[in-house]
């Protein structure tokens, strides 16, 4: 029997591009999935979101693509808007995907979004696996261990650099890790910002799906590991593979042995 695997994503359906590739990335690990996808801010309409609606200088928010009729998006294509909501609001929408798919028996649920949480704010019967605990928990293993780590943090917009900073800076093992910031991935602008102060130790993709997108660089991982001379870790690829350690059957090590 598939594995079922449910995804949330921010805003609305379809996304695609999320579901081909955690369907097609657990299965090269070697798992017969089924990948479900619930957006938080389905069943609203364009009036009903905008009510929610926030600039960053006014509060914490979450990124979000939502349907409109606007100029096509630049990573999106036509149809679609990036919008920016109430924090608060958004997580009652998550909480109510999470409820969704355990109900429908996700085996596991990993959330599309890089964004800090408040604790204890998401809870789930089932493993829920939330990137930004990963990627915390990856910079400060390393910069515990090195002693210190120099870090480029790539952000897809300016839209909530304070919000970022500020997540960052709220880490008490942040004192062991250089952080640069550069604003733009889709763009190639934070690409610029970052590469004269390199090389760096690692670099983070601090946005979801960031290289997945329709309309985003075909190349884009692979470039900013070469200009940056480090490795470039993203959010959806931590997702899937602690979510492949999460599912049974384990993973089949022996076949890799050569005696």
């Amino acid at each position: 029997m598939p594995v079922k695997v449910g995804i949330i994503t921010t805003g609305q359906s379809p996304r695609n591009e999320y579901v081909s590739f955690h369907t097609n990335a657990l299965k090269a690990l070697g798992l017969d999935v089924v990948v479900t996808e619930k957006a938080c801010l389905d069943g609203l309409t364009r009036a009903e979101i905008a009510e929610h609606e926030i600039r960053p200088a006014d509060g914490l928010g979450i990124g979000c693509y939502v349907h409109n009729t606007t100029p096509d998006d630049r990573r999106m294509g036509a149809g679609w808007e990036e919008i920016f909501v109430v924090q608060s609001w958004y997580l009652e929408r998550a909480q109510a995907a999470i409820d969704a798919h355990v109900a429908e028996g996700a085996e596991i649920i990993l959330m599309c979004c890089a964004e800090m949480y408040p604790e204890g704010a998401l809870h789930s019967p089932v493993p829920l696996l939330l990137p930004y605990q990963l990627m915390f928990d990856l910079v400060r293993r390393q910069a515990e261990a090195r002693g210190k780590l120099k870090l480029a943090l790539l952000l897809p917009t300016e839209w909530h650099i304070d919000q970022d900073r500020a997540t960052w800076k709220s880490q008490p093992w942040m004192d062991k890790v250089d952080a640069h910031f550069g604003i733009g991935i889709a763009t190639g602008e934070a690409l610029d910002q970052l590469e004269g102060e390199g090389p760096y130790d690692l670099a983070l993709i601090w946005g979801y799906g960031d290289g997945l997108a329709p309309h985003d660089p075909e190349t884009l991982l692979e470039d900013i590991s070469k200009r940056l001379g480090c490795p470039t870790v993203t959010p959806n690829v931590l997702n899937v593979f602690n979510a492949r350690t999460l599912i049974s059957p384990a993973w089949a090590e022996r076949i890799h042995v050569r005696y």
